[in-house]
C-alpha cells in the first residue's frame, strides 16, 4: 500500500563491496565542521498560557470529561506522551479510510499509512517556495534534516540483528512518538483536513443541514468522543496549519499511497471558509439556520490574521455579533449605561407582561422592543456542555466576554425547572437528538456551567439591553393590579361566579 522511497537507497552497496581500496587509506584530519545553524522552533500553540493556569487547571480538575481529551489528542505535552499513542490509532483509522474508501482492522497498516503521508506532507511544507509555510517550519534548508528525523521510528522494545531484522515479536504499535512539535501538527492537521472535517461535512449533506440527523450519525458511528474533543481548548491548531496541509495533502497521496488514484479533498483550498462556516454551524451553543448570513470565514485562505485563528476562535466569532462601527460621543441615547444588570426570571418576566421569544441569529445577544425580549435558541445536545465550558474558559482573560455574560444572563433567568419549562415553551431551549432534555437537566448545566464564570462579567451590548428589559420589568410590577394580578384575576374570579349566582337566584324565585 505505501511505496517505499528508501528501498534504493537501502540496496546500495557498500564501498568495501566494490573493492574500494581508497577507503582503506588514512585520510588526513578534517577540520571541524560549523554546526548546523539551528532551525526556528515553530510559533507556539494557541492557548498556551490558559492551558498552564492554576484557573484552567481548576476547571479540569473539576469537569475532566469537558476539558480532558478522551480520543483524540494534539497535545504535545511530554506528561501527554501515553495519551497522544493511544489515540494515534483513533486519527489512523479515519485517515486510512478517508484515503482508502475502506475501513482497515489492521492498525499497523493504517499507522504507517498516516507516518508515510505526515512526513511527505512535511516535506512538502517545509519546501514550499511562498507562503507562512516555509517560515513556519524553518525553510527549505533543513528539509535533509527533517527527512532523516521523520524516518519511521522503530519502537523502543525491538531491537534487531546484524542484518536489521527484529529479533522480538510482538513489535510495538508504530506512533509518532518521538517526533518534534513541528511534525506532529502535521500529523494532527491530517487528521483534521483528511480525516474529520470531510466526514462532518459529509454528515451535513446527508442530513439535509439538521443538526439532530448528524448527530446520529456520529452516533451510529460510535464517534460522539471525537466530536467533542475537537473543539477542546487542549485540541487547537492555528488555521495555518491546516491550510498547508490542505495545499500538499493530494499530492503527498499519490506520491505515498500506491493505488490511491486522484485522490481529491472534497473541498478546495477557496472553499476552506465554507467548511469552517459549517463546523461553526454545528458546534455553535445556538440554533440558526447555515445560511442565515454571510459567512465571515470566505477570505480565511488570503486572510493572515484569520488564518492566526482556531476552530474555537471560529466558533466564538460565529456566535458574538460583530462590533457596531465607532460613533462619536453622545450617540447612544435611552439612557442606558451597559452597566451589569440582572435579568428577572422567566416567571417573573411573564407575570410583567414580558414576551419571550426566540430569535435564529445563533448570536449570543438580547433584543428588547416592548413587550417582547428576544433571546438566542439553547441547542440542548451531547455536546453542549464541552462547547460552552472550553468557550468560557477560551473568554477567561479577554475584557469582553459575551458567552460567558449569556450564560451567566440564563442563570439569572432560570431559578428552577419552572422557569426552563416556559423557555422551553418559548423555544428559547431546544432539545437535541432524543427527544429533548428534561427541564431538570437544564437547570442543572445552566446553573453548573455558570460556576466558571468570572464576576462581573461585562458585555455591553447584551448589558444595554437587560437593562432595558429590567426597566421595563419594573415598570410593570409598580403598577398594583399587575403585581397582584393572581389576586386580582382570583377575586375578579370569584366576584363574577357570585354575581351569577345571585342573577340566577332572583331568576328562580320570579
Amino acid at each position: 500500500m505505501i511505496k517505499d522511497a528508501n528501498l534504493a537507497a537501502d540496496a546500495a552497496p557498500s564501498a568495501p563491496e566494490l573493492g574500494h581500496e581508497e577507503s582503506e587509506r588514512e585520510e588526513p584530519p578534517r577540520a571541524p565542521a560549523r554546526a548546523a545553524a539551528a532551525p526556528a522552533p515553530p510559533p507556539p500553540l494557541p492557548y498556551q498560557e490558559m492551558l498552564r493556569s492554576t484557573a484552567y487547571e481548576r476547571m479540569r480538575a473539576e469537569h475532566p470529561e469537558e476539558f480532558a481529551p478522551v480520543s483524540v489528542f494534539f497535545t504535545h505535552d511530554p506528561r501527554s506522551a501515553i495519551d497522544r499513542r493511544k489515540g494515534f490509532r483513533v486519527k489512523a483509522a479515519l485517515v486510512y479510510e478517508a484515503v482508502t474508501g475502506h475501513h482497515s482492522d489492521d492498525h499497523t497498516r493504517a499507522n504507517s499509512l498516516l507516518l508515510a503521508l505526515a512526513k511527505e506532507c512535511h516535506s512538502r511544507i517545509i519546501q514550499a517556495p511562498t507562503g507562512d509555510a516555509a517560515a513556519t517550519a524553518g525553510g527549505a534548508g533543513d528539509a535533509s534534516k527533517s527527512e532523516d528525523a521523520l524516518q519511521t521510528p522503530r519502537p523502543d522494545n525491538q531491537e534487531t540483528d546484524d542484518k536489521g531484522k527484529s529479533n522480538n515479536a510482538p513489535a510495538a504499535e508504530l506512533t509518532d512518538e518521538g517526533w518534534d512539535e513541528r511534525q506532529k501538527r502535521v500529523v494532527d492537521g491530517i487528521f483534521l483536513v483528511v480525516g474529520f472535517l470531510p466526514k462532518l461535512n459529509e454528515a451535513i449533506a446527508k442530513s439535509g443541514g439538521d443538526r439532530d440527523g448528524v448527530d446520529e450519525t456520529f452516533k451510529s458511528q460510535h464517534m460522539h468522543d471525537i466530536v467533542t474533543d475537537v473543539v477542546k481548548l487542549e485540541n487547537q491548531l492555528p488555521l495555518r496549519d491546516l491550510l498547508d496541509v490542505a495545499g500538499v495533502v493530494e499530492a503527498a497521496v499519490r506520491e505515498t499511497v500506491a493505488g490511491a488514484g486522484e485522490y481529491k479533498l472534497p473541498y478546495a483550498m477557496d472553499s476552506f471558509g465554507d467548511v469552517v462556516r459549517d463546523f461553526c454551524w454545528y458546534y455553535s451553543p445556538f440554533s440558526s439556520s447555515r445560511k442565515a448570513a454571510a459567512s465571515p470565514f470566505k477570505s480565511v485562505a488570503a486572510d493572515d490574521a484569520m488564518a492566526a485563528r482556531t476552530l474555537l476562535d471560529c466558533l466564538h466569532m460565529s456566535v458574538v455579533k460583530p462590533p457596531p462601527p465607532p460613533q462619536g460621543a453622545g450617540a447612544s441615547g435611552g439612557g442606558a449605561t451597559g452597566r451589569p444588570s440582572r435579568m428577572p426570571t422567566a416567571r417573573e418576566l411573564r407575570r410583567s407582561g414580558v414576551r419571550i421569544q426566540a430569535s435564529e441569529t445563533g448570536r449570543a445577544e438580547v433584543e428588547f422592543a416592548q413587550p417582547a425580549v428576544r433571546l438566542p435558541a439553547l441547542v440542548y445536545d451531547f455536546k453542549l456542555a464541552t462547547v460552552a465550558r472550553n468557550l468560557l474558559a477560551r473568554e477567561y482573560d479577554e475584557q469582553s466576554k459575551p458567552v460567558t455574560r449569556y450564560f451567566q444572563m440564563m442563570n439569572e433567568l432560570v431559578e428552577d425547572a419552572a422557569d426552563v419549562r416556559i423557555l422551553r415553551g418559548a423555544g428559547v431551549v431546544r432539545g437535541g437528538s432524543g427527544g429533548g432534555a428534561q427541564p431538570q437537566e437544564v437547570l442543572r448545566l445552566v446553573k453548573g456551567i455558570d460556576r466558571h464564570a468570572t464576576y462581573p462579567s461585562v458585555y455591553m451590548a447584551m448589558d444595554r439591553e437587560i437593562e432595558k428589559v429590567r426597566k421595563y420589568h419594573d415598570q410593570r410590577m409598580a403598577s398594583f393590579f399587575v403585581r397582584n394580578r393572581p389576586g386580582v384575576i382570583w377575586a375578579s374570579s370569584v366576584a363574577a361566579i357570585s354575581v351569577v349566582a345571585i342573577v340566577a337566584a332572583r331568576r328562580n324565585r320570579g
